[in-house]
């Protein structure tokens, strides 16, 4: 049966439809709504994978950032949810800008995002940690009467070397998160993880 080219026409515009539609629900499934970044699963899946790949590596090393909004709850209770929002956009901006190419970043939830950085050294990890913060503490915000929205984050970074496993690195990373938490907000806590311990620590 031949086909006249109008209906191959209308046929082309509905496959290209469907494949675009298709595309948008898979972005929707992996990425958080607001931030526009990877959600939890997503994030999880990414740094699964590179973690994979640089325990297969010979010298392989990253770091994982772990960053959560100081206070989160006041700022959206003086100043509404439409500016908490905004403020998670902009912390998200911020990621964006401070990350290289096949960082993975993600929106953990609430008000916490995650960054790995694959094949990073610690003092360059760190120095993003930093960056961030600052540029956190410095990003101008309005309320809704033209008065300043005063934002600040806490970070906690591990670095490692060759193999570790997510639930390692993540429980290591949130730990240094609760210290910077603990010892006054606004700033980074960050360390070197060591899979050599003394004997005595090893066996308590």
């Amino acid at each position: 049966v031949m086909l006249g080219a109008p209906l191959i026409g209308y046929i082309r515009l509905r496959l290209r439809e469907m494949a675009q539609r298709n595309a948008e629900l898979r972005h929707a499934a992996s990425h958080d709504g607001l931030t526009r970044l990877l959600n939890r699963g997503a994030f999880t899946h990414r740094v699964r994978a590179e973690l994979d790949e640089i325990a297969a590596s010979e010298g392989g090393r990253g770091a994982l950032l772990i960053i959560d909004a100081d206070h989160f709850k006041q700022v959206n209770d003086r100043y509404g949810h439409a500016m908490g929002d905004q403020a998670l956009c902009r912390i998200a901006e911020h990621l964006r800008s401070v990350t290289r190419a096949g960082d993975v970043i993600g929106r953990l939830g609430g008000e916490e995002f995650g960054l790995f950085l694959p094949g990073a050294g610690m003092l360059s990890a760190e120095a993003t940690a930093e960056r961030l913060r600052h540029a956190t503490e410095t990003m101008p915000l309005m309320g809704r009467n033209g008065e300043p929205v005063a934002l600040s984050i806490s970070v906690g970074g591990l670095f490692f070397r060759n193999a570790i496993s997510f639930e390692t690195l993540f429980r290591r990373t949130d730990a240094k998160l609760y210290e910077a938490k603990a010892n006054g907000r606004n700033r980074v806590e960050f360390t070197e993880f060591r899979t050599a311990f003394p004997l005595t620590a090893a066996l308590a």
